[in-house]
C-alpha cells in the first residue's frame, strides 16, 4: 500500500510538479496556490446539469487544513482522440475508485455527504487545456461540492500511431494528473 502511494506521488510530481504547487496551501491564503492555478471553479454535484446549461460559476474557498480528511492522487490518459476531458475523468476516477467513507455521517457536522467538499487539482497539458469540460469531470464524484483548480502540467506522449476512426488528429497521448482533497 505504501509503495502504491509512493509511486503515485512520484508520478504526480513528474506530471508538472502539481504536488509541489499544491503544498503551499498549508501556508497563508496569500500563498502561491492561487498564483499557480489560473482556473478555479466550484460545482455542487447536484447542480451539474444547471451549471452545464447556464455556464454559471459557483465558487468557494479551499478546504481549511483542519477540515481535510485525506488527499488522493490519480492519473489518466486518452491514448486516441486527444481529449483532456477523457484523461481528466480517468485521473479523477483513478484517485477515488478504491475508497469508501462509511462513517462520513459521523465525521462531518451538519450534513454528512451533502456537506462533503472536494478540492480537485488537475494538471493538464497546455496544448489540450482548452478542450477540458469541468462539468463532465464533475460527474465522476457522486456527492459533495466540487471545486476545481486547473494548472499547466500533465504530459503529452506519443502513442506510436494515429487512428483516424478513433478521432486522432495525430499520435499524441494526453495524460492528466489529479489531486483530490476530501474534507468539509
Amino acid at each position: 500500500m505504501l509503495l502504491r502511494y509512493s509511486l503515485l506521488i512520484a508520478l504526480f510530481i513528474s506530471c508538472g510538479g502539481a504536488a509541489k504547487a499544491f503544498s503551499p496551501q498549508i501556508g497563508s491564503k496569500n500563498s502561491q496556490l492561487q498564483h499557480h492555478h489560473p482556473t478555479t471553479r466550484s460545482i455542487n454535484t447536484n447542480q451539474i446539469m444547471m451549471s452545464a446549461q447556464t455556464n454559471n460559476e459557483i465558487t468557494r474557498d479551499p478546504i481549511p487544513n483542519e477540515n481535510i480528511f485525506f488527499i488522493e492522487i490519480g492519473f489518466g490518459n486518452d491514448s486516441h482522440g486527444q481529449s483532456a476531458t477523457k484523461a481528466a475523468v480517468r485521473a479523477c476516477r483513478n484517485a477515488i475508485e478504491f475508497n469508501s467513507i462509511p462513517s462520513i455521517q459521523r465525521l462531518i457536522p451538519d450534513g454528512g455527504y451533502d456537506a462533503l467538499k472536494l478540492d480537485v487539482l488537475l494538471a493538464v497539458p497546455p496544448k489540450y487545456r482548452q478542450g477540458l469540460d469541468l462539468d463532465e469531470v464533475a460527474k465522476v464524484f457522486p456527492y459533495g461540492h466540487v471545486r476545481f483548480e486547473v494548472q499547466d502540467g500533465g504530459m503529452v506522449a506519443p502513442s506510436g500511431i494515429a487512428i483516424e476512426k478513433l478521432g486522432d488528429d495525430g499520435d499524441d497521448m494526453v495524460v492528466v494528473c489529479a489531486s483530490v482533497t476530501v474534507g468539509h
